[in-house]
């Protein structure tokens, strides 16, 4: 598939975000995914603030980007943070030469594999209600015009996280609005949690069984993690439907293979 078609592809995703029924959640998580296969970007964390003014994670592409983000929150520093305080693109093209101005976190970075990052502002209205990370295992960092797409793509997410109207919005609209997606990750991430233990998953295993339950349904993720929260959803009802799908597709690539040998 070429990038034009990738890229039109990612903006009708999150066009279609744009709708009442938004489910913030997987939202960030494809702007996460969509700035990775689209800008050559190897991993991507969004973190967006809270009430209290501080950074929450919201999406990321792999564990050392979730580990590197929690790492600069604890450490109070680092591009992300700034990006966020200073509601600006931070460009980072070869961590070794940040060491002074990131003394805990740039070091931390280039253990895990990172050479070069990038923080792009996450904002609605010229308010920054939080951060891209764009993370990368070279030096260098990426070029301006993916760049230019990446905060393009965070921008078009931003608008639909606050589920945009004609009307204009007052900074308490968005911050409310930002607040919820976060208690909807916790939500998504408490479900994930409840699957993994009854099923004896792995958190990844888990999660991919909560989308799927989800997708098959036509509902919104953040609806079938409250359900599960509230108990009004079983994780056994999950988990027994995601099995019956992996049964349902083996018995389906038998009867092909059959129809093919015939």
């Amino acid at each position: 598939m070429g990038r034009e078609q990738q890229l039109a592809e990612v903006l009708v995703g999150l066009a279609d975000s744009l709708a009442d029924d938004i489910d913030p959640v997987v939202l960030v998580e494809r702007l996460a995914d969509s700035c990775v296969r689209l800008t050559g970007a190897d991993a991507v964390g969004v973190m967006v603030a809270s009430s209290r003014g501080d950074l929450r994670p919201l999406a990321v592409t792999d564990e050392q980007a979730a580990f590197l983000e929690f790492f600069q929150l604890q450490a109070d520093e680092g591009p992300c943070l700034d990006c966020f305080r200073e509601g600006r693109r931070i460009d980072v093209p070869d961590l070794e030469g940040s060491r002074d101005r990131w003394p805990e976190v740039a070091p931390y970075a280039i253990r895990h594999g990172y050479g070069s990052l990038h923080g792009l502002p996450l904002r609605v209205h010229r308010q920054t209600v939080g951060a891209v990370n764009l993370l990368l295992h070279g030096t260098g960092g990426l070029s301006p015009i993916d760049l230019e797409l990446a905060q393009a793509l965070a921008d078009v997410t931003a608008v639909a996280l606050v589920n945009w109207n004609p009307e204009p919005l007052r900074p308490s609209d968005v911050s409310n609005r930002v607040q919820a997606a976060l208690a909807a990750k916790a939500a998504v991430d408490i479900a994930t949690g409840m699957l993994a233990q009854a099923g004896d998953l792995t958190m990844p295993a888990a999660r991919a069984a909560l989308h799927d339950y989800a997708g098959r349904r036509h509902q919104r993720l953040v609806d079938v993690a409250h359900a599960l929260v509230r108990r009004s959803l079983t994780p056994d009802g999950v988990l027994h439907a995601h099995d019956a799908h992996d049964v349902h597709d083996v018995h389906d690539a038998h009867d092909a293979r059959d129809v093919h040998d015939g």
